[in-house]
């Protein structure tokens, strides 16, 4: 079983590598036709700027990828040298500069598959940039430049973390080091226009915003989970200890633990466990507040803080959480491959407040974890708690 799934991995692998090619050279023919038609006399200075770009292009990604480790996250910049031939070259000339850097981004870059996708963007957004730039032109059509070749290649995770910085205040995503490169690539192509010395001058720039944003990566997956990409536990007590010494007298803190999750896996697959915890994440993130700390604790288990509410408040928010994981419809696969809908999710809850005197989160984790312990011995699918205790 193994073996064949293997196999059919690496013949995705092979028919998208083949599309992302088909995609590169029909770059390059247009770039080709349209140098024909438009600019029959290049003149060598175009040349020599197209030249230069492609080059510290290529240079800059190779010393990049040989100064990462294996392991460690790679971010490409691409960006910066292609929006630097928009707004220096031809269209022509900038199809074909980019067909060249995003063929070495594909096959040396530090992105893995899909490519297709990738490829189609990259040159969707050269070609766009060079239009918007040729329309409008000056530093007002550089920026726009800039902006449509960020929205055209990287649009839905502009989208994605713009709405997660709006939901989590403690998110920081890689929002900012898309907006940095379309920056530097557009100060590079103003100043490419007036002399060829300013191309080589920006590869160490580029450089440190690229080692920058591989070191915020890192930093990134040290502290969240790699399935939800909610905080880890580790990085939840630091941020949860800190809130809470700012309202040590009204805190409560939650533990959320799907029930019968183990059946669940059993009965659908891991890969439609894994899309269930993607899911009820992204519930607790719409749920809670922006100042609200959430994290997986581990398994089917979910921890999060809520600075600054009274027992009742605490409560409610627990109640909220509970009825919309419970309402969660789930499109996932099942064991077989098949696409199959989950329903009748349901959680267990438990809540502790440090109005019961807490010092500390390991306390209100313990008391919380007691609480939930009481929610799955009443008969699951439920919120326990000293006020509804009390009541």
């Amino acid at each position: 079983m193994g073996t064949g799934g293997e196999a059919t991995g690496g013949t995705n692998q092979v028919h998208d590598m083949i599309a992302a090619l088909a995609v590169l050279v029909g770059i390059a023919v247009c770039g080709v036709g349209l140098t024909w038609l438009t600019v029959p006399s290049a003149s060598w200075g175009t040349g020599q700027t197209a030249l230069a770009l492609t080059i510290c292009g290529l240079i800059q990604a190779e010393l990049a990828r040989r100064r990462a480790h294996v392991d460690s996250p790679r971010v490409s910049a691409v960006a910066v040298w292609v929006i630097g031939a928009a707004l220096t070259l031809p269209l022509s000339a900038v199809l074909l500069t980019s067909a060249v850097l995003l063929t070495h981004d594909v096959f040396r870059g530090p992105h893995r598959g899909p490519h297709f996708g990738r490829v189609l963007a990259g040159g969707t957004g050269a070609g766009l940039a060079g239009l918007v730039y040729a329309a409008v032109g000056g530093t007002l059509g550089a920026v726009l430049a800039g902006l449509a070749y960020l929205v055209a290649t990287d649009g839905p995770t502009l989208v994605r973390e713009a709405r997660r910085f709006v939901r989590d205040a403690h998110h920081r995503g890689s929002l900012g080091d898309g907006v940095t490169c379309v920056a530097l690539g557009v100060l590079l192509g103003l100043f490419a226009q007036h002399s060829l010395l300013a191309v080589p001058l920006v590869l160490l720039p580029a450089a440190y915003l690229q080692q920058a944003a591989r070191g915020r990566a890192l930093r990134h997956a040290a502290a969240h989970d790699p399935k939800t990409q909610l905080w880890n536990h580790a990085a939840w007590q630091t941020l949860s200890s800190a809130a809470l010494a700012n309202h040590r007298k009204r805190t409560a803190v939650l533990m959320v633990d799907l029930d019968h999750f183990k059946r669940l896996n059993d009965t659908y697959g891991h890969q439609a466990g894994d899309d269930v915890l993607a899911c009820v994440a992204h519930v607790l993130q719409t749920t809670t507040r922006r100042s609200d700390i959430v994290a997986r604790f581990g398994g089917e288990e979910f921890s999060i803080l809520l600075p600054g509410v009274t027992e009742h408040e605490a409560c409610q928010a627990a109640e909220r959480i509970r009825n919309q994981i419970a309402a969660l419809t789930v499109i996932t696969t099942n064991l077989h491959g098949r696409p199959t809908t989950i329903k009748g999710i349901t959680a267990s809850i438990g809540v502790a407040t440090t109005h019961q005197g807490d010092a500390c989160v390991d306390d209100l984790l313990v008391h919380a974890d007691r609480w939930l312990y009481e929610a799955k011995e009443s008969g699951r699918n439920r919120v326990c708690g000293p006020v509804l205790t009390a009541a």
